[in-house]
């Protein structure tokens, strides 16, 4: 009997989506003069919580939040406790998290280790990733899913590259992201999902850009359509109103693929500015009472693509 022919290789994929999004901030912070600047410190500083995390919206420190937070130090250079702030993550190592807490675990373990993961905890981190990953292509937040979705496809990248591993079947993703198309331009989240959505289809695209396919068009035309009259961009066609994690994503996206000229950048960067807050942090929208890491995230990236258009 003949022995059974190998399994063919997947290609696999070094993606570059979290060394581009920490270049953009580090643009941002670098353009703030020292008012801007030590304001928008000193909001990050006052976000870290007793328990050693950055926190959100309550008292207590969060994974989400953390990561959030730890990419703004890093970007504004900021002196930071370090031990308690580690000793929070790897409170975390053995927690029973989600998907999206995951990932923040694996994105803030590399902040606290330039140099890598150590490999007992990245092994551990990779083998759980890996339950996400899709037989089809990409992440799903459940494990064992046969076709990945948009969002948790993007920041599955994000984690595995900040554990120097490379994305697993990015033609399967290639073939999942073309599926999620909607014929009006944008993007939905996965099968089944009715309305394109701005932080979506800048995902896609950012994607799209890594995996080397060309973008359609019409998929730039739907998120330049997305900018509305007071400059920011809003979360879908028919949302009225803008919103700087929309703003954000889609500029960093535009950016990325070279579509950034056609943004009208001057009453964007009025919109971001008009978000920004007294106490030096940023907020979601007009509207929104406060601020946190996760916005001072968006601000700055927001930012890092306005003030150096064509700096990807």
């Amino acid at each position: 009997m003949s022995p059974a022919a190998p399994a063919p290789l997947v290609p696999r994929l070094r993606t570059r989506c979290a060394a581009a999004l920490q270049r953009a901030l580090a643009r941002a912070a670098s353009s703030l003069d020292t008012q801007a600047r030590s304001a928008l410190s000193a909001f990050v500083r006052a976000q870290l919580a007793a328990d050693g995390g950055f926190r959100g919206r309550t008292a207590d420190g969060d994974l989400y939040y953390t990561m959030f937070g730890l990419e703004c130090a890093r970007a504004l250079e900021l002196d930071l406790p370090v031990e308690p702030i580690r000793r929070f993550v790897e409170s975390r190592l053995d927690a029973p998290l989600d998907f999206v807490h995951l990932t923040c675990l694996a994105r803030c373990i590399e902040k606290l280790a330039p140099g890598g993961a150590p490999p007992a905890c990245g092994a551990g981190l990779s083998e759980r990733l890996a339950r996400h990953a899709c037989a089809e292509g990409g992440y799903h937040r459940l494990p064992g899913q046969r076709r990945g979705s948009v969002y948790e496809s993007f920041i599955g990248a994000l984690a595995i590259e900040s554990l120097d591993e490379p994305l697993p079947n990015p033609a399967g993703l290639g073939a999942i992201l073309a599926s999620l198309g909607k014929a009006s331009g944008g993007f939905v989240n996965s099968d089944g999902w009715g309305a394109a959505s701005t932080p979506v289809s800048a995902a896609a695209l950012l994607l799209l850009h890594e995996l080397g396919e060309p973008v359609p068009p019409k998929r730039v035309a739907w998120l330049l359509g997305q900018q509305r009259a007071g400059g920011g961009f809003a979360a879908a066609a028919l949302a009225p109103v803008s919103d700087l994690l929309s703003t954000a994503t889609a500029l960093h996206a535009l950016n990325r693929i070279g579509a950034i000229e056609s943004v009208a950048i001057d009453s964007c960067l009025e919109f971001v500015t008009g978000c920004w807050d007294d106490s030096g942090g940023f907020h979601a929208h007009a509207l929104d009472p406060t601020p946190d890491c996760e916005y001072a995230f968006y601000g700055l990236l927001a930012l890092g693509n306005l003030v150096a258009p064509g700096e990807m």
